[in-house]
């Protein structure tokens, strides 16, 4: 796998503009005076010692890349870009970025919107999508750019059916189209990759073009962006593969499984070519004008403030994050600071925004957040170490001291998934009675969640001991009397 380190010229990576996934980061008086800013040999010392902490259970693989002012002062990688032929993991590896490309997405629709063809305020009726004429006649460009259309997330029962057939906008918008919104928009923020899938659509339509050439010809030829690629996963060249990371502390080639790439999430970049994006989109004004970057500073609103005062200002932190099965990407700004911290992983979890979040806090000299392991892999090494007895005695106990209960930072909470995830997978490797152990451990920790109960009655059949799955599918059902595979598996069990 021939690879080429392409670096932008560093006088562009100064200051970077949040778009879709922003948020302000307002510090104190007296926090200011509290923190003290890492040196960059600290800086790279606790890098280096974080990154340890996720390679070490096999968790972490990518590249990890630290810009400041002029300079790059960090830039390593780790694991293999494909485990089976083992090739490694370098920082010009074409890595999925999940929805970050909606960025890329979100300038392209400025783009029109600063050249006058279209307005924020135009409504998807103007365009002519298909969509039923009251819906079509209250959702604005700008409740799409927003997440307040009212649209749904695309994930229901049809796309995870169908998903892998699904290759382009006009495969994915029916999904639905005519479906009922679930609020009013304008009234409420649900995050929707539709939504971005439908300014795609307007672009489409607009250009008379395929959404890969109208991102070719005004975003990444224009910023010579070679190492970025909007295409299908097996057309892309020099990638990375995605790999699913396990609660038993495997890795599932999840390649083939990926979904489709749209304008909502799927692109593949490399972390000196996020790096060139931002610079090249914020710095100056080859993607967009002043005006245009103030307004989506300012959430699509008329900014009141011009640009230059959002660029030099202390208060703007820069977070973008991206994700899904094999699949997690970070970039986060602080502008004033000139720092960009980027991390892409093969790997999933959400890792590599859990390491950009701490390198961020060491810069900013605070103590970086613990780091902790997946809950599932947590449970797997408590088991295998003490036994089923202790872990089912002590497990919650355990859970608690080691921090899982207030582990409330994005996305995930402890909550029965993961434990349900990890019974599952020692099912699948043959290890029933561990399995069961696990199962009734989630069981006692959400004593209301009937999955809790189905997968432990599940388990038992799958032993010979319908008597114990009876009773658990039956507790199953009790909490949830909707709850078909319970009710199926009663009716069987009894006849």
């Amino acid at each position: 796998m021939k690879q080429t380190i392409r670096r932008p010229k560093l006088s562009y990576l100064l200051p970077i503009f949040l778009l879709i996934s922003t948020c302000s980061n307002i510090v104190s008086a007296d926090e200011k005076k509290a923190y003290s800013k890492a040196s960059d040999e600290l800086l790279m010392n606790k890098t280096d010692e974080i990154i340890k902490q996720y390679t070490d259970p096999g968790w972490f693989s990518g590249s990890v890349v630290i810009f400041k002012a002029d300079k790059v002062i960090y830039d390593k990688s780790f694991g293999f870009a494909d485990l089976e032929n083992k090739v490694k993991n370098t920082s010009a590896t074409k890595t999925r970025i999940g929805s970050i490309n909606k960025h890329f997405t979100a300038t392209l629709i400025m783009q029109k919107v600063q050249s006058g063809k279209i307005s924020l305020d135009d409504t998807l009726a103007k365009f002519k999508l298909g969509f039923p004429q009251d819906i079509a006649e209250k959702i604005t460009v700008r409740h799409l750019l927003k997440h307040t259309s009212g649209f749904a997330d695309i994930f229901n029962n049809e796309y995870y059916k169908t998903y892998r057939s699904l290759k382009t906008i006009n495969d994915k918008l029916p999904l639905l189209l005519n479906k009922p919104l679930i609020s009013e928009p304008g009234e409420q923020y649900n995050y929707s990759n539709y939504g971005y899938i439908v300014l795609g659509a307007i672009l489409e339509k607009l250009e008379q073009k395929s959404f890969q050439l109208i991102i070719n010809e005004n975003i990444l030829n224009v910023i010579k962006a070679d190492n970025t690629q909007y295409a299908l996963t097996e057309n892309v060249t020099d990638k990375a593969k995605s790999y699913q990371f396990t609660p038993m502390g495997t890795k599932i080639d999840r390649t083939s499984r990926l979904e489709n790439l749209t304008p909502d999430g799927g692109m593949y970049s490399t972390p000196y070519d996020l790096a060139l994006f931002y610079s090249k989109l914020f710095y100056s004004n080859q993607l967009l004008n002043d005006q245009s970057k103030a307004m989506m500073k300012n959430h699509y609103k008329k900014s009141i403030k011009p640009w230059s005062e959002f660029l030099h200002s202390d208060k703007t932190k820069v977070i973008s994050y991206g994700g899904g099965p094999g699949v997690s990407a970070a970039v986060e700004i602080l502008i004033k600071d000139k720092l960009m911290v980027i991390a892409l992983a093969n790997t999933d979890g959400v890792v590599a925004e859990r390491i950009t979040q701490r390198v961020i806090e060491v810069h900013q000299g605070k103590e970086y957040k613990k780091v902790i392991l997946p809950l599932g892999l947590f449970a797997m090494k408590l088991l295998e170490k003490k036994g089923d007895v202790y872990f089912v005695d002590n497990a919650k106990r355990e859970f608690t001291q080691a921090g899982y209960d207030d582990f409330t930072t994005r996305p995930l909470k402890f909550t029965a998934r993961p434990l349900n995830k990890l019974g599952y997978a020692l099912i699948n490797n043959n290890k029933i009675d561990q399995a069961i152990s696990v199962f009734i451990v989630n069981s006692k920790i959400f004593p209301q969640d009937p999955n809790t109960f189905d997968s432990l009655a599940d388990a038992y059949e799958k032993t010979g001991n319908n008597s114990k799955a009876l009773v658990n599918y039956q507790q199953a059902l009790l909490l949830d009397s909707d709850f078909d595979s319970a009710k199926q598996a009663i009716l069987r069990l009894k006849q």
